[in-house]
């Protein structure tokens, strides 16, 4: 038996229920005739949905904790697949089935429309990588700029030598390519407004020619950045303001942490929950502490090899919190 269910984008997941079956095949009639139906009920259901159908169904056996542990296991053994159909010159491509942020639809419409993006969100949320998975699904290559502190990191230069030193914008710009400018945040304003003719006139200047490059038509550019170009605040001190005139040439997206990716990446339901509850508590806190789904991913790692949750939480969660904030932040999230 397979399951299929939809999430908020419309993507569909699968997976078996192999250890749920065999319960059931284990119990006497007509307990599994009961059962079985209403798994059949339940299978194009949310998660919640399916908890809730077999706890009604198993209420005299199984509580509801004991039946939403078994359905987890399940979630977290089955191998998750997005269905995502691109139309491409008037065919529609069906994407291979990959693990993906839940905005990944909607950046890789954008984006093949030739409209620049723009991903703000946390650190660890998985820009970078979705951007990766942007080019892959539009067969582009991927090129990666860091934070720009002068314009020369994007036209290039032309060193001591007459000899033309390039840069990925540069390549992705003239041949095609997707380019990810990350760290956008951490540029300076008139440099990054270099950009702005790039974008507006389909064409820019290098130095190492005396007439503009013309834009490749498979040329695609997407920023990231942790802040709203507004400058610094408590978490990311070291943010600059970005000019306005930069940032309308974009489309926004609000790329915040997907924790049912996080918890399908880290593939530790306990140990991706409890991070979860301590980042929200900081959250709350208002402090400057980020718990992004690297301590899920990297925890769950140590943890599967025998390390004990405490240690993995002094070295990936308290690192440098002092034992007042720990306190506040258990607390919380208790």
């Amino acid at each position: 038996m397979s399951r299929k269910t939809r999430n908020r984008t419309g993507i569909v997941r699968m997976g078996s229920f192999g250890e749920l079956e065999q319960k059931i095949k284990e119990m006497e009639e007509p307990v599994h005739t009961q059962f079985v139906e209403t798994l059949e009920e339940a299978k194009n259901s949310s998660i919640s949905d399916v908890v809730k159908s077999l706890t009604e169904a198993l209420a005299s056996f199984l509580n509801r904790d004991q039946v939403r542990d078994l359905v987890q296991k399940e979630i977290y053994d089955f191998k998750c697949t997005h269905t995502i159909e691109l139309k491409k010159d008037g065919d529609v491509v069906t994407l291979p089935d990959e693990i993906r942020h839940y905005l990944f639809p909607e950046v890789l419409q954008t984006v093949d429309l030739s409209i620049p993006a723009a991903l703000i969100g946390p650190a660890g949320s998985g820009k970078s990588t979705l951007c990766e998975q942007i080019a892959s699904a539009l067969k582009l290559k991927f090129h990666l700029q860091n934070g720009v502190t002068g314009t020369h990191e994007l036209t290039g230069y032309v060193d001591a030598h007459g000899r033309y030193v390039g840069t990925p914008f540069r390549s992705a710009f003239e041949h095609g390519g997707l380019i990810l400018i990350d760290e956008v945040d951490t540029s300076e304003a008139g440099a990054l407004k270099w950009v702005n003719t790039a974008l507006a006139n389909g064409h820019a200047a290098f130095p190492d020619k005396c007439d503009p490059v013309v834009r490749h038509n498979d040329f695609r550019i997407i920023i990231a950045a942790n802040t709203w170009g507004s400058g610094a605040d408590r978490l990311y001190v070291g943010a600059n303001q970005i000019d306005a005139s930069t940032l309308d040439r974009f489309v926004f997206f609000n790329f915040l942490y997907d924790e049912k990716l996080e918890e399908l990446v880290a593939g530790d339901p306990s140990w991706v929950k409890k991070v979860q509850k301590y980042r929200r508590a900081a959250d709350q806190e208002k402090v400057r502490i980020v718990i992004s789904p690297r301590a899920s991913i990297h925890g769950a790692k140590l943890i599967k090899i025998g390390w004990k949750p405490s240690v993995v939480e002094d070295r990936i969660i308290w690192k440098g919190i002092d034992k007042d904030l720990k306190e506040r932040i258990l607390k919380r999230a208790a």
